[in-house]
């Protein structure tokens, strides 16, 4: 679009350094489901939903992990800025993502005021990425409390959010309040307890928030799967996500649609041979009916 000349004689008066700026980030949040061999090789891998941290060099919150994220480039768009930092940091450059929250509370940093902008970033058990390590996610419900009002209801829900892995457990817990008021709803999350630098449990929370949520009317979860797989380790790897067991018939009737079947079979794990499948890329959010 071009400029009218009254844009570019305000332009040319226009001060800069008239207002105050915060410093903005790009902070991802990267996921991958794996199988975890089981000692009984009569029975399927564990499956398990990671996120990748790095260690932080540099005060503040020298040594304490975080998510992978770096301060923006003026010169780039935020989403090149985000790809440029998870390639130079963790070297990391297939990957599925998505802009997810802005996060800017006054005092989430201690240096000056900070935005971050954040990106939930999905790949597989293939991608070896390199300054960092692997976390396993476990999410548990400690307390949960629903008061009912005139007009809706309260609720206030404390969780457990540790990440763990064969070197560190991170310990974190949350609370989550929910105000529902006739047509309106409002979310807040706050940090009780935090291991990890800045408010990045917060972030992880909404990554693992979106990714279940989309879970429901999308084929997002195929970003996290290996090319073929079987339709057991497909509910199996929704059910790691979603944290609850899926009946068989609603699971195939959900996703028969996003899947189609191949002519390679699995074998060799203590069990009967299955037949696997793979992602169907014309299936559409219309094909649920």
């Amino acid at each position: 679009m071009k400029l009218a000349n009254e844009d570019k004689g305000f332009l040319a008066l226009y001060l800069d350094s008239k207002y105050e700026k915060p410093s903005v980030t790009v902070d991802a949040v990267i996921f991958r489901l794996i199988n975890k061999e089981n000692k009984n090789y009569r029975k399927l891998p564990e499956k398990k939903l990671q996120v990748f941290l790095t260690k932080r060099e540099y005060p503040p919150f020298k040594n304490y992990f975080a998510a992978v994220g770096s301060f923006i480039d003026l010169n780039n768009e935020l989403s090149e800025s985000m790809k440029l930092c998870v390639k130079n940091k963790v070297n990391l450059d297939n990957f599925y993502h998505e802009q997810l929250f802005t996060f800017g509370d006054k005092s989430r940093d201690p240096r000056t005021r900070v935005i971050s902008i954040s990106y939930l970033l999905l790949t597989n058990e293939d991608s070896v990425l390199s300054n960092g390590e692997w976390f396993d996610i476990d999410l548990k419900q400690i307390n949960c409390y629903k008061e009912q009002k005139e007009n809706g209801y309260s609720q206030k829900q404390t969780i457990n959010l540790t990440l763990k892995n064969e070197n560190s457990v991170l310990e974190n817990e949350l609370l989550i309040e929910l105000e529902k008021n006739s047509l309106e709803e409002k979310k807040q999350i706050q940090i009780k307890n935090s291991t990890l630098a800045f408010d990045h449990i917060k972030i992880i929370f909404y990554a693992l928030e979106r990714l279940k949520n989309k879970l429901e009317y999308t084929d997002i979860i195929f970003n996290l799967l290996p090319e073929k797989f079987t339709l057991t380790e497909l509910k199996q790897f929704y059910e790691v996500i979603l944290d609850e067991k899926l009946l068989d018939a609603n699971f195939r009737r959900k996703t028969s649609k996003m899947v189609q079947a191949t002519n390679e079979f699995l074998t060799g794990r203590g069990h009967r041979s299955s037949q696997l499948f793979k992602h169907n890329p014309n299936w559409t959010m219309l094909n649920l009916d």
